[in-house]
């Protein structure tokens, strides 16, 4: 028998809600002690180390129970580079780096500030980008730490117009990795408000839906991020149709023709409007989203 609507309202009212209080003080405590580690370090003295989150934490797109908070360590004396594809440079390029820091050497300084802050049990070394330090219960929830970089992306051939981001160097020699974390909040920020606060209820629902149906075995399970990206593409006035059955019902709906529309799918972007979607390097597929958004229609019942 499917789920009434009643039944589905209870349900979604449930999903769309952030992490709760203690949860978010846990969040806080974590970010805290990671900074502390790292500022009252001697190694980083007169460096210029920038630390802020980014990801759910920040964006407020958390869900209960599934808390763990990303922090950058970005150090910005030293500024890596690119230009937007077919942008050719004709500048001279800037004057090299002329510190000791090195991609290797900035993880490592920041892997031994974190053993000594945290100690060695409680510090993972082997992810290919972030340190994980480990969450205890009832005091701070998991903690990914990623020693970054300043990156800027030139979007003229003279330098004097740019996009500002981080980037991260993977442990196994692959190519750097750029992200927009600031890009990500102001343009999450901004359609939530347009969309009365809907984006983020939608988001959280899609990610608690994505939760359950994984630990049910029904789909592979995904990023969170991704369902973050998935909303992301739903235009306003679909988010805010009707009340807020209506209005999940019509973002799935609206989801599947973009994912089914292979013109669509070229065109979907993440929420920082500097990445595509779907590229080779993702660790999520069109196909991901379609079980995604099929699973979800199903569990709640919509039909038709």
């Amino acid at each position: 028998m499917g789920m009434s609507a009643s039944e589905r309202a209870e349900l979604l009212g449930r999903w769309i809600q952030p992490s709760s209080e203690n949860e978010q003080a846990q969040q806080e405590r974590a970010e805290s002690m990671v900074r502390k580690a790292i500022t009252t370090c001697e190694a980083f003295d007169g460096a210029n180390v920038v630390i802020y989150t980014k990801g759910s934490y920040p964006n407020n797109t958390n869900v209960r129970r599934d808390s763990d908070v990303d922090v950058v360590i970005e150090l910005q004396d030293c500024l890596y580079y690119d230009y937007k594809p077919g942008v050719i440079g004709v500048e001279p390029p800037p004057p090299p780096y002329q510190g000791s820091w090195t991609p290797g050497s900035w993880r490592q300084a920041v892997i031994d500030a974190l053993v000594t802050a945290f100690g060695p049990g409680s510090i993972d070394t082997s992810g290919r980008v972030a340190i994980n330090i480990s969450a205890v219960e009832g005091s701070r929830p998991s903690a990914d730490v990623v020693p970054s970089f300043n990156y800027r992306r030139y979007d003229d051939s003279h330098r004097t117009l740019w996009h500002e981001g981080s980037c991260v160097f993977p442990t196994d020699g692959g190519s750097k990795i750029v992200n927009w974390p600031q890009q990500q909040l102001d343009n999450g920020r901004s359609l939530n408000t347009a969309t009365n606060h809907r984006y983020k209820k939608y988001v959280r629902a899609l990610k608690n839906a994505e939760n359950f149906l994984a630990a049910e075995g029904t789909i592979d399970e995904l990023p969170s991020y991704f369902m973050e990206c998935l909303v992301y593409n739903v235009p306003a006035a679909i988010l805010t149709t009707g009340d807020l059955d209506a209005g999940f019902r019509a973002t799935l709906a609206k989801l599947w023709g973009l994912l089914e529309s292979e013109e669509n799918e070229r065109q979907m972007v993440e929420p920082n409007r500097m990445k595509w979607l779907f590229t080779s390097d993702k660790k999520w597929s069109i196909q991901d989203g379609k079980d995604l958004v099929l699973a979800t229609w199903s569990h709640l019942g919509y039909g038709g």
